[in-house]
C-alpha cells in the first residue's frame, strides 16, 4: 500500500535524524539526571525495534483499569494535540525542542498530507514506556499506528516518531 511505504520511507528519515538530536538534547527526565546514569533520547531510536529494552515475556492482557499515570495522560495530550495540529496544517513549533522543531518543518510538507489521509483520530491507547518516553497506539479511520513521544527536561517534545502499527 502506497501508505505504507510513504510512512516508512518519513520514519526512516525521522529515525536517521534521531541521533543528531540525541547528541544536542539534555537526558530525558524520567530516565534521571543527564551525567550517564539515565538514558540519554539517543535511545529513542531504536524503540520500535526491540533494541531499546530486553525481550519480555508474553503475559495475559491486565485488566483494563480506567486510572492513568499524571505523565502518561500529558503524554497523551501532547500527542493529540500534535496529531490535531499536522492534520489541520497548523503546527505550533513551540511545542518541539529547536532541533525537533526543525526536523519537523522539513517533514511538515510530506507528513501532514500523510497524517490528513489516515482520516480522522479515532483512539488513543498507550502501549509501553521506554528509556523515558511513552509509546502509543493511535488508530485513525483509515490507519493504525505506533508512536512515540518524548520531553525534555523543559518539558518540550524532544522525540516524535511515528509508523503503521505492528501486530
Amino acid at each position: 500500500m502506497k501508505t505504507f511505504s510513504l510512512t516508512a520511507a518519513l520514519m526512516g528519515a525521522t529515525l536517521l535524524a534521531a541521533p543528531a538530536l540525541a547528541q544536542q538534547a539534555p537526558a530525558l527526565p524520567a530516565t534521571g539526571p543527564a551525567t550517564g546514569s539515565g538514558a540519554a533520547a539517543a535511545t529513542l531510536p531504536h524503540a520500535f525495534e526491540g533494541d531499546a529494552a530486553p525481550a519480555r515475556p508474553q503475559a495475559a492482557p491486565a485488566a483494563p483499569t480506567t486510572a492513568i499515570a499524571p505523565d502518561i495522560a500529558r503524554s497523551e495530550e501532547a500527542l493529540r494535540a500534535v496529531i490535531a495540529a499536522m492534520q489541520a496544517g497548523q503546527i505550533d513549533y513551540t511545542v518541539f525542542t529547536p532541533d525537533m522543531a526543525e526536523q519537523i518543518r522539513a517533514q511538515s510538507g510530506q507528513v501532514a498530507p500523510l497524517l490528513q489521509q489516515f482520516g480522522p483520530l479515532k483512539s488513543i491507547s498507550h502501549l509501553d514506556q521506554q528509556n523515558g518516553a511513552d509509546v502509543f497506539r493511535v488508530i485513525f479511520e483509515k490507519q493504525a499506528t505506533d508512536w512515540v513521544i518524548g520531553f525534555d527536561e523543559e518539558d518540550l517534545i524532544a522525540a516524535l516518531l511515528f509508523r503503521p502499527a505492528q501486530d
